[in-house]
């Protein structure tokens, strides 16, 4: 192998053809070898750059143009950047700069600054005789602060080059960990929620809805229970459901799964055979025709005792909702959850007719100090009563509570000073057995 090939394989290795500055290869070596040296940096920072609509010129002028503005981009890198610096082109429209040796971070963001300048006041000629502004985003991460590691550093940088790309093309964002974070946990989030409609990953627990006027169990409300690493919460799930249009898929697994859990109860009879059971279900989605003749297949013994628990919603479809009324084997019964913190609650209240009318939880809390949440309640009762609804209070958590609420002739009662949910379902407390007692002895 002769010097000649050598230097040429060296160059070929070390460099980028078409911009003459460092490739990936030779950029991570050059840099290691610097901090390596244990040469002081002072200030330092990667900066990654991506150049904008090179894709769109690439398919309106062709490549040759294309090549055109990365080998323009490059130079004005290099020459924006002159000595205390590493320039290179990793990718297609990708560059690295490491900067070092500056005397503040306000410096080197002052040189930053400079080449988005330079950038914006470049002309580039195009062939149909117009021409356009230079653009390009990117992020910086800070050598020593955001880390000591080029992996690392590249991976910060990336995340704030994203981050500009998206929110504000033209501009250098810095990497914030905080935001970083949140990102990491909300794809997390994704893959986890992914894995639990993949894998039907659910549990339930169930809490028991008691009678005001016995305290006898009057039904059980199947709440699902979620476990991953980050997807820890009902919420989320239902979060993520609507920004992935995947709520059908959620709407499937709860009815199938809290069913076939609550069923398992039943047959061991840790469950009253006569209470009902309550099911969260999605206003504006319902089983397919398949998914409903499985259910009913499955679960016909059952059908009749299943309330569907309806949650506030601006936007309640409700053909949707008849359509879910209508399936085979299902009673038709609906609950109307959180009642007094929707948006349009007269208006669900009337259009969904439930059977039962859940009080939101923030009305209950405390309704014991004060007049105001106690109007509303007498208000709720008076006006279910005399349609055929009962009404449920729901969140009780002080004998305080719970004593005004049975004063107000509310008929259903359930929160933790009652029962916690649990997968076999407690009976009623001692002290909550207690104080409907003594109400009604008084």
């Amino acid at each position: 192998e002769t010097v000649y090939d050598i230097d040429v394989f060296h160059i070929e290795r070390d460099f980028d053809i078409l911009t003459n500055l460092y490739s990936r290869w030779g950029f991570r070596r050059h840099v290691d070898s610097l901090i390596e040296s244990g040469e002081d940096l002072k200030t330092a920072a990667l900066l990654m750059l991506d150049l904008d609509d090179l894709k769109r010129t690439n398919d309106e002028f062709g490549h040759e143009i294309g090549d055109l503005y990365i080998k323009k981009a490059g130079e004005i890198f290099l020459h924006a950047f002159e000595g205390n610096s590493i320039c290179a082109r990793v990718a297609g429209d990708e560059f690295l700069v490491l900067l070092y040796n500056y005397e503040s971070k306000d410096v080197l963001r002052s040189k930053v600054q400079e080449l988005c300048n330079n950038l914006r006041e470049t002309v580039f000629e195009l062939p149909n005789g117009m021409s356009m502004c230079m653009s390009a985003s990117g992020g910086i991460a800070w050598y020593g602060e955001d880390s000591s590691k080029m992996a690392e550093l590249m991976t910060c940088a990336d995340f704030a080059m994203y981050e500009a790309k998206h929110k504000k093309k033209g501009t250098f964002f810095e990497f914030d960990e905080e935001e970083y974070k949140k990102k990491l946990h909300k794809n997390q989030c994704s893959m986890e929620f992914y894995q639990l409609i993949r894998e039907k990953e659910v549990n339930y627990h169930y809490q028991p809805i008691f009678n005001g006027k016995d305290g006898l169990v009057y039904a059980y409300e199947a709440l699902m229970r979620v476990n991953f690493p980050a997807l820890r919460s009902p919420d989320m799930v239902m979060k993520i459901a609507k920004e992935t249009n995947k709520l059908s898929d959620v709407e499937s697994i709860t009815m199938f799964k809290s069913v076939e859990k609550y069923q398992n109860l039943l047959e061991r009879g840790q469950v009253s055979e006569d209470a009902l059971l309550f099911v969260n279900s999605i206003a504006n989605v319902c089983l397919s025709e398949e998914e409903s003749k499985e259910f009913h297949e499955k679960y016909s013994w059952i059908q009749p005792k299943i309330v569907f628990e309806i949650t506030e919603s601006e936007q309640m479809d409700m053909d949707m909702v008849k359509r879910k009324a209508d399936m085979e084997g299902f009673s038709g019964m609906f609950a109307l959850d959180d009642y007094g913190s929707g948006y349009n609650s007269e208006i669900n209240l009337i259009e969904l007719n439930p059977k039962f009318v859940k009080v939101d939880i923030t009305i209950v809390r405390d309704m014991d100090k004060g007049p105001d949440k106690q109007q509303i309640v007498k208000n709720i009762v008076e006006y279910a009563h005399n349609r055929d609804m009962l009404v449920l209070a729901e969140g009780i958590e002080t004998a305080e509570e719970l004593n005004k609420i049975l004063e107000l002739e509310v008929d259903l009662l359930q929160g933790y000073f009652l029962a916690k949910p649990g997968e076999i379902p407690p009976q009623i407390s001692e002290g909550a057995m207690n104080t409907i007692e003594c109400f009604y002895k008084n």
